[in-house]
């Protein structure tokens, strides 16, 4: 018995264990959350606080009490001696740990042999859900207002106490009657609570037990005590009395709906955005055609070195490439430093450390290749073949190396036919889309495209028969070559090689024309009215900001009641037992009390009131105002988004073009530059139009892909200001298109940049598979 006291005691005295209040906190807080997501779009996914084992955020020790971290040893110092004193955080009273961050968290991104981690959009956003330090603060702060609402829910419970003082206190010598030794005992039991209508209720048994020692006597006296205020002027009321508790309410769901918010801008950062995963793509992009630049350049700096060895191109000529190339290297070189640093942003912005290497998946960008590889290295091989060619312009080759010349050449053309086929199939489909109806499109651009279209359709057979010809005339030339026609031999072979690359870079024309327009963005069918609308009916802040006009609304007449007088009911009861006797529940009528008043204090000092009555009209004014920004700002958004995706659009057509030109131009300057030599004055242009042209498509094809991501990134924007993009409890995009007309779009219109509608998400501590 006395065991079980004294252990019930303990318990009193030292409270329950650090874990039962954070689970307590925890089994407050989530219920609050989930009450507040009453509509689809308020789905804020993930609400524990505690990261996923797989995080580089999560921590392994006990959370409620973590061993000492790692401290800077300079600060140290001030911890282990404040002011030259002993301090209390002595290493050896506590655990310690090396750790700050959990060993082996890489571990889920399924790095390779080497430690590089493969990234598409959708393991990138998985990657910064799962470890984004950014995401995890947010969380926690939509967290604490919850938090803060239990408090405020708190103070309308009943709210128990049990406070107790045990005194002992001697005074004197010599014993009585001079001397006491007396022990008091008083403990008080009781609750408070505050009342709906601004009442406060009190309900306190106190219990007072006083030993004296000396003289043997002993003194036991109760107390119930019961105690009601209920104002009827200042304070009164559920409008004033409950404000607190009904904003701290409000709060949770603002909180709510702006996290919402939030996690669809987080994707948007991390997938689409500036400094996402799509802007790494152009980056990407821009290296590859600088790099491709770069590849024309050196090409055409050699075949020019070689011409001027034979005489057929000027010093002024080559200093003039051998400048563009200087160029072209530095180019590379800008757009290598800036994708490395963007991607190192990027890395932090999915909580990784800069030091991981990361390789992205470059799907998206296979559009963006013009030429297929295979007929670009049948044109480079052929090239190098006749730069090879040029250089024995003094001395004529051996039989034996004429007739190994041809069989080459015979090879190399045998490659073009399988390039022409590829590249046809590229034209058909360019046809079919050419007789798709386009309501939006240039008339002007689509007939050019339709000319376009139809001359390379007649080309294609004339290309056909060339490649035929010219393999013919290779083998009939290399039949005839014999000491006595070296000379002629290699002269038919430098004519063969021409015909060979004009008609190479004919079926390269042809195919870089045919996925040039093959490159389309994703239309848009959406009129502004009907945006404006959806944008002001669905924009999770508008709907916050509107619901703060009225608590702007509500604090004026809060402030109202605090500028009246007080005049409050007051009603006490003090039910105290007979002194003369040791029952502590022994209540005696002559022993007790029973008051019931009104207490008034007039508003002759309200000036602090008044001006909290002043700014509330002024908030409340303001809130409105607010409001109304925010319902213009939103239609600016909207309009400006429509305004920009129609300029991008058309940009993307102007860029369209201009690369088509620069193409064209390109080729035409080449065949110029290879054709015989009679064929261009001393000083003709040919030099000069070849370094335009290459400058023209390097800055186009820079400019495509700069319209389309940009197109993406705008079209994405414009999603989210019509608050049109809702998440899966993952944190991925169940669609991202928005046609007023329909429900839910079918999965084929979903665009190739974002997650599509139909999806596994990845369990807890995963990421999709590369």
């Amino acid at each position: 018995m006395r065991a079980g006291a004294l252990l019930l005691a303990l318990g009193f005295l030292s409270g329950c264990t650090r874990a039962h209040y954070r689970n307590w906190a925890d089994q407050e807080v989530y219920p609050i959350l989930a009450e507040r997501v009453v509509l689809p779009q308020y789905d804020i996914g993930r609400t524990d606080l505690t990261p996923d084992p797989a995080s580089r955020l999560f921590d392994p020790f006990d959370p409620d009490c973590p061993p000492r971290p790692p401290d800077d040893p300079a600060a140290s110092q001030f911890m282990e001696r404040p002011n030259g004193m002993r301090g209390g955080w002595r290493a050896d009273k506590y655990c310690a740990t090396d750790l700050i961050e959990p060993p082996g968290w890489e571990t889920v991104l399924e790095p390779g042999e080497n430690g590089t981690i493969r990234l598409d959009q959708e393991r990138a956003v998985a990657a910064a859900l799962l470890n984004s330090r950014e995401y995890q603060t947010a969380l926690e702060d939509l967290y604490l207002v919850a938090l803060r609402l239990t408090l405020s829910r708190f103070a309308f419970d009943l709210q128990w106490f049990l406070p107790n003082t045990t005194t002992f206190t001697h005074f004197g010598t010599g014993g009585a009657p001079t001397e006491t030794n007396t022990l008091a005992v008083n403990t008080n039991l009781g609750f408070t609570r505050n009342l709906a209508a601004g009442g406060q209720l009190l309900v306190d048994f106190a219990n007072s037990l006083v030993v004296e020692y000396t003289g043997g006597q002993r003194q036991f006296r109760s107390n119930f005590l019961v105690q009601l205020i209920q104002p009827l002027l200042r304070g009164a009321g559920r409008e004033v009395s409950l404000e607190n508790l009904t904003q701290a309410e409000r709060d949770v769901l603002y909180a709510v709906r702006d996290f919402a918010r939030f996690r669809k801008r987080f994707w948007a950062d991390v997938a689409i955005d500036q400094g996402g995963y799509l802007d790494l793509l152009l980056a990407l992009q821009t290296i590859r055609n600088n790099q491709a630049n770069l590849k024309r350049q050196e090409e055409t700096y050699r075949l020019y070195d070689e011409l001027f060895s034979g005489g057929r191109a000027s010093a002024v000529e080559l200093d003039q490439f051998f400048q563009s190339l200087q160029a072209a290297r530095l180019e590379v070189i800008n757009s290598q430093t800036a994708f490395d640093t963007l991607l190192d942003a990027f890395k932090l912005r999915l909580g990784l450390p800069p030091r991981i290497p990361v390789e992205l998946d470059d799907s998206l960008l296979g559009q963006f290749v013009l030429v297929d590889p295979a007929l670009e290295r049948t044109r480079d091989d052929l090239e190098t073949f006749q730069r090879a060619r040029l250089a024995e312009l003094d001395e004529p080759p051996t039989v034996a190396d004429l007739q190994q010349h041809f069989t080459t050449l015979v090879a190399i053309i045998d490659r073009g036919p399988p390039g022409l086929e590829k590249a046809r199939a590229d034209l058909a489909e360019w046809g079919r889309r050419i007789v798709r109806d386009e309501p939006t499109a240039d008339p002007e651009q689509l007939d050019r495209a339709r000319r376009t279209y139809e001359s390379f359709q007649q080309q294609a057979p004339t290309i056909a028969a060339d490649l035929t010809e010219v393999r013919k005339a290779a083998e009939a030339h290399r039949a005839e070559v014999t000491e006595a026609t070296r000379l002629a031999g290699w002269e038919a072979l430098s004519g063969d090689i021409r015909l060979a690359l004009a008609a190479i870079d004919s079926v390269v024309a042809m195919q870089t024309q045919a996925k040039i327009h093959l490159i389309e963005l994703p239309a848009i069918e959406l009129q502004e009215d009907v945006a404006l609308t959806t944008a002001h009916e669905s924009r999770l802040d508008l709907q916050n900001r509107l619901a703060l006009v009225t608590d702007a609304w509500r604090k004026v007449h809060v402030a109202a009641n605090a500028l009246q007088a007080d005049l409050d009911v007051v009603a006490n009861a003090n039910l105290g037992t007979d002194p003369d006797h040791l029952n502590p529940l022994a209540f005696a009528a002559e022993a007790s009390t029973y008051s019931v008043g009104l207490e008034f204090d007039g508003p002759l000092n309200r000036l602090a009131e008044r001006n909290v009555y002043r700014a509330s009209l002024i908030v409340f004014q303001r809130a409105r105002r607010d409001y109304m920004g925010l319902s213009d700002q939103i239609e600016f958004e909207i309009r400006r988004d429509l305004r920009q995706l129609r300029q991008l659009r058309e940009s993307f057509e102007i860029s369209r073009a201009q690369l088509l030109s620069a193409a064209r131009q390109f080729e035409s300057a080449r065949i110029i530059l290879l054709g015989p030599r009679d064929r261009r004055s001393a000083n003709d242009t040919t030099t000069l139009n070849l370094l335009q042209a290459l400058t023209a498509l390097v800055q186009a094809r820079n400019a495509l892909a700069q319209n389309y991501i940009n197109y993406e990134q705008q079209r994405v924007q414009l999603l989210l200001n019509l608050e049109a993009i809702q998440l899966d409890p993952q944190g991925f995009p169940l669609h991202d298109t928005y046609q007023p007309q329909r429900l839910a779009p079918p999965a084929e219109e979903l665009p190739r940049t974002v997650p599509s509608a139909v999806r596994h998400a990845p369990g807890a501590g995963e990421l999709p598979a590369p």
